[in-house]
């Protein structure tokens, strides 16, 4: 299938040279959990299925599969190195409830079923901060709609960032969406208003950045509304 070539939405997708058990865990393991067909997700009878979008190290994503035994996960992460260094760590008994997808997450929304996830994740998503390259942000009323298609009614979006311009444009784009409930999250996009992060939240290596800098983050996490009959 064609795919329509899209202006990038994240940063380098490789740094420095892979270590030797690195490159060595891309080589095997990325082949045994990528998602590279529509028919690699997993199968109609597959546990509950949740959704990372842009997972880094994978310090979150491993964190919620040791949580929750019964959930399967889809990473999505374009970042060589971040994928490596979570096969790394991914234990291989979770390759059957794991997939990868190594690109950017707007072709696999694409193609993705309907009604798919009941959790979607995107924490500190790039924030291209120069006004100039807001455009190549992630969160926009034109992705969230398509991804909004794959959550079950009920489903929870959970979101982070610690820029200010790119908190109020994810505030501008979901707090008043008719499909979604606020769960939770600050009334504005002020710092002031923003509190620390809500329990049940494992911490990312982005944040931690954040935090070391004195920056304050801000949480906040949606509900798709079940469709009244």
């Amino acid at each position: 299938m064609m795919q329509t070539q899209l202006t990038r939405s994240y940063g380098r997708k490789k740094a420095r040279k892979l270590r030797t058990t690195s490159q060595k865990a891309y080589e095997e393991i990325l082949p045994l959990v990528k998602i590279d067909q529509a028919n690699s997700f997993f199968d109609k009878h597959s546990r509950e299925i949740w959704l990372e979008i842009g997972f880094g190290g994978g310090e979150h994503l491993l964190a919620q599969l040791a949580q929750n035994p019964s959930v399967s996960m889809i990473g999505c992460e374009p970042f060589m190195n971040g994928v490596a260094k979570l096969l790394t760590h991914l234990d291989p008994k979770d390759y059957d409830r794991v997939r990868i997808w190594h690109d950017d997450v707007r072709y696999l929304v694409d193609v993705i079923p309907p009604l798919f996830f009941t959790h979607a994740f995107i924490l500190f998503p790039d924030p291209w901060p120069k006004k100039r390259h807001h455009s190549r942000r992630l969160i926009t009323k034109e992705f969230m709609d398509k991804l909004r298609s794959t959550l079950r009614e009920g489903a929870l979006l959970h979101i982070a960032s610690d820029d200010v311009s790119y908190v109020e444009q994810i505030q501008g784009v979901l707090y008043n969406d008719p499909t979604l409930i606020l769960c939770e999250g600050p009334p504005s996009s002020n710092p002031s208003t923003w509190t620390s992060r809500p329990e049940g939240w494992p911490p990312t290596r982005y944040e931690q950045k954040a935090l070391s800098m004195g920056k304050k983050c801000a949480y906040m996490r949606f509900q798709k509304k079940e469709r009244r009959v």
